[in-house]
């Protein structure tokens, strides 16, 4: 007959419980060391489970995020970009605007740092629980408008409509013909419907995006009249981080 650890251990593998049957007879040696009750032991046990699964979940999301980096704006130098507001970006980080359901339009020329912020207040989201998914502005109009052609419509927008958090990087980059505009309008629209918060960057002013749709103003109103809609608009009107990085570059091969 197996004896009480034995049991427990198989008792924790077959409940999947892969921490807790690691490390439950070394706390055990603890427990007895530091004197600790049966329910002080046990307290232990469940922590390093729930913490192992709460590392392998935001791993998970992690994955499914698509971030290209992990970002913090601890790493922002706010010196060199004054125009932006850190109470108003450490606010954001905290998540509210996720739980409110608001979007967050980030607007600059490129290098500015808006991919960085939008990446950061992602990661934020992602590491409080949250379900985000990052994406540039071509990959979803191209990936939504081919799905139209495939019949995978309803399971690809599913991509862009179920994170708690979306971030379309670079609107305006390129421009987008009608059957892109209808995409980026979907995906757009559903998640106004939903109170999902939609964090968006352009280098193009808002007043010009009809442009950026083919002429089509009626379109691009109908995706700002629901992305403005208790946004929080953050114009950076600083100088560009990649234009310093190749200076001091430059200046340090001299």
């Amino acid at each position: 007959m197996s004896g009480p650890y034995e049991q427990l251990k198989a008792d924790f593998d077959y409940l999947r419980l892969t921490r807790a049957a690691e490390v439950f007879a070394t706390l055990a040696e603890e427990a007895t060391a530091r004197g600790w009750s049966h329910v002080e032991y046990l307290a232990q046990v469940i922590s390093a489970e729930a913490l192992h699964s709460r590392n392998r979940r935001l791993a998970a999301r992690l994955r499914f995020s698509h971030l290209p980096k992990r970002a913090v704006l601890s790493d922002l130098d706010f010196d060199f970009q004054p125009s932006i507001d850190r109470k108003l970006l450490y606010d954001l980080a905290s998540c509210r605007f996720v739980s409110d359901g608001r979007p967050v339009v980030f607007l600059g020329q490129p290098g500015t740092g808006k991919t960085f912020l939008a990446t950061a207040l992602c990661t934020a989201a992602v590491e409080a629980g949250y379900r985000g998914y990052f994406t540039s502005a071509a990959d979803l109009v191209a990936q939504v408008a081919s799905a139209y052609a495939d019949a995978s419509f309803p399971t690809r927008i599913r991509t862009y409509t179920s994170p708690s958090v979306l971030v379309i990087d670079d609107v305006g980059l390129v421009g987008f013909d009608r059957a892109q505009a209808n995409a980026l309008f979907q995906v757009v629209n559903r998640r106004y419907e939903r109170g999902s918060s939609t964090i968006v960057t352009t280098n193009r002013s808002l007043s010009s995006w009809g442009e950026l749709f083919g002429g089509d103003h009626v379109v691009a109103a109908a995706i700002l009249d629901r992305l403005l809609d208790r946004a929080v608009v953050i114009n950076i009107k600083g100088p560009s981080w990649r234009l310093r990085e190749h200076q001091a570059l430059t200046e340090a091969m001299r």
